[in-house]
Order: C-alpha cells, then structure tokens, then sequence
C-alpha cells in the first residue's frame, strides 16, 4: 500500500477537466487500497495550511493547496509518490515536475524537460522535425508581429501555409484557443489569430491535412515503451477535435481499430513510440495524428498529461489492450516508484 498524494485542478483553462481527470484517478487509486490525499491545487488557495497536523487519507475528501504550500504538505504527509493530474499551466509544462525533482518526491508524468518540450507547440515541432518525423507545414506567428502590421502577418500565412489552415496557442493544451480557417478569408483568419493570442503571445498556424484523425498512447520509457491500439476520432458536428468535441458525450465517435490499413496502423504505433521517447517521456502520453488518403501519417503533438476522464482517450485504449482503469494506475505507480530522480 503507498502514500499517495494526488494533484489535481490548477490555474489553467483545463482547469474542470483536471478535476473530472483526478477525481477519476483518485478513486481507483483507493480501490487498488492505497492512501490517497486528494488536493485542489491552485494560487488561488491562498495560506491553505491544514486545522489538524495530517488529514486523513480519503479519495472523495478535496484539500486545498498552492504551489507556494505544496512543499509543507509535502513534507507533512511524506508520499511515496505524487500523480499530477493536470492539464496545461504549470501542471504539465515541467514546472511542477521540477520541483518535485527538487525535493526528490517520485512522481507519475514525464520527467520536467519532456514535458517542457510536449508543452510548447514550437518546440516540439522543431524537435520532431530535426528527426525527420512528418508534420503539417506550419509558421509562428508572434503578438508583437500581429499587432504592428496584421495585414502583412496574414500575408505571410498565406504565403507559408495557405488554406485549409489551423492557428493554435503555442503552449495550451485541449485545443484551447484553436481555430479552423476553411476558406480563404482573411477577416476569419484575423479574428482566429485574435482569438490565439488572447490565450499565448505565440501562435501556431499550420496547414490543415484532410484525413483521418488518430491518436496513439504510450505506456512507460525507453526500450520498454509500449504503444496502445490506435484509435481513430470521428467528430460528429465540429469538423475538428475541439474542446467541445473532446469533453462532451456522444459529440465524437471513438473507433477502435480505426478505418486505416494495418500497416498504417502499425507505422502509427512506432511514430507514437519514437515521439514519446524522442521527448524523454514515460508514464504516459498520447501523440495526436492525421493520416491522409494516401495513408501519409502526419504527427500533430503529444500530450505528456492525457485526460482520464469517464469519455477520455488513454483509458479506452488501455480497455481495448486488456488493461482496466485500475491497472493502468498501478502500471503508473510502479513506474514512478522505480524511476530514479535526478536530484541536482
């Protein structure tokens, strides 16, 4: 039985889906029998120092923290391991993972870089495209560009990328802020870029691929990452995954296996794996894919903190590879508790 302490919430706009996400974690975690403390993490819990010296352990009983309290509760409650249930902000961009590194606390995500890198679209683009992995063209885009000259900024995407075209915030996660631009239309594509850069002070734009979406999870590290059946999403009235789509029942169909060949799903599979490694990832991560009529595989980005939540992807796929949602838990605690720590 293990001391775990579970964060969930955060200051991002994933925000209630992180909660949906560690609530669902939290109780499997107790039925597999371990301790589970259950923490609200955000700034916005100011001076949350606990009435009693240790709260008892309990999955439906939410605590409140901060990130400047964290290391009191640390400290006061010793866990074997944390699970950082968070979507975007500082919950997956690597923060947190360093200060857990810090204090030499094991944890269940991938380690602070991998998660920088995943994080920041831009980033990972560049990285993934250093190794030859296939990704939509693309451009980035800066406020300061937009704000002083829009007109030549919108010049320059269609120039680059062109139409069908997606703009994304280079480092929110769920599709926040994202935008399709279907035609051309420089008034949608301004108000899309507008839409951006309320979110990040850069964005993403790249070629929309028409073609099958697809998403890959992986399980675990190095030579012993493990990629999950592929599963293909349909969404059945937005013409993209967004956040609706994503987080709304009934608003996409799930497919497993997905309408592509065998062969392409074996290639998805084995880009997921290099991606994930190629990141230093483990625990897991779930790489998003288009797959084009000629069966071209496309990578989009990966997720270093996947959603569990009753509709999410990771736990329908580990379903479709035998693995209940209880057992893929204790596969990312067993991980996290035989990982060294860097320890600077």
């Amino acid at each position: 039985m293990a001391r775990i302490l579970l964060l969930m919430g955060g200051d991002a706009p994933e925000r209630e889906i992180s909660l949906r996400s560690g609530r669902a974690v939290a109780k499997a975690l107790a039925r597999n029998g371990h301790q589970v403390w259950v923490f609200d993490i955000s700034f916005r819990h100011k001076n949350s120092f606990p009435t009693e010296p240790i709260p008892p352990a309990d999955p439906e009983s939410l605590l409140l923290c901060s990130p400047m309290t964290l290391p009191y509760w640390l400290s006061v409650l010793g866990p074997n391991a944390v699970f950082p249930v968070l979507h975007g902000g500082y919950g997956e961009d690597g923060t947190l993972q360093a200060m857990l590194e810090l204090f030499q606390v094991p944890y269940a995500s991938p380690p602070p870089l991998a998660c920088q890198l995943a994080m920041n679209k831009v980033q990972f683009k560049r990285v993934i495209i250093a190794e030859g992995i296939a990704t939509p063209i693309h451009c980035v885009v800066e406020n300061s560009e937009f704000e002083c000259d829009f007109e030549a900024t919108i010049d320059k995407i269609e120039n680059s990328v062109g139409y069908p075209c997606v703009i994304k915030p280079s480092s929110q996660g769920s599709t926040i802020g994202a935008s399709v631009v279907n035609q051309p239309d420089r008034k949608a594509l301004r108000e899309a870029l507008a839409e951006a850069f309320s979110y990040d002070s850069e964005v993403l734009v790249e070629r929309k691929i028409i073609g099958k979406e697809i998403t890959v999870a992986v399980l675990g590290s190095k030579e012993k990452a493990k990629a999950l059946p592929v599963i293909e999403i349909v969404p059945k009235e937005s013409d993209f995954f967004d956040f609706k789509t994503k987080y709304t029942p009934g608003m996409a169909d799930h497919r497993i296996p997905p309408t592509i060949s065998e062969e392409a799903q074996k290639r998805a599979q084995e880009i997921a794996v290099k991606v994930h490694n190629l990141l230093g990832c483990r625990a897991v991560t779930r790489t998003d894919m288009i797959v084009d009529g000629e069966e071209n595989i496309f990578v989009l980005e990966l997720n270093a903190i996947p959603g569990m939540t009753e509709i999410s992807l990771v736990p329908e796929a580990a379903k479709a590879a035998g693995i209940s949602f209880e057992a893929l838990m204790e596969i990312l605690l067993e991980e996290a508790l035989q990982t060294p720590l860097r320890g600077w």
